[in-house]
């Protein structure tokens, strides 16, 4: 029974970072307020997250409807 509720409960965290994971027009949204060097950035989606990359290094993440640095300064999409 606790590994059904475990289960249960991962799957639903699991739908909830699928459903709320920032999407590209937020993407869009967050290059043109970090200015031109944000201009090069590429959106790459992995199911329950998102990243942004410039040059093929990640610059920060977004899940939950959030964007992540690497600093681990957080900003609502």
């Amino acid at each position: 029974m606790k590994n059904a509720l475990i289960g249960m409960l991962s799957l639903a965290l699991a739908i909830a970072a699928f459903l709320t994971r920032p999407t590209e027009d937020n993407f869009r949204a967050f290059v043109r307020t970090h200015g031109p060097g944000a201009a090069k950035a590429e959106y790459h989606d992995c199911w329950l997250w998102v990243e942004v990359s410039v040059d093929g290094k990640t610059v920060c993440a977004g899940l939950f409807n959030h964007w992540w640095d690497k600093g681990g300064r957080m900003e609502r999409a």
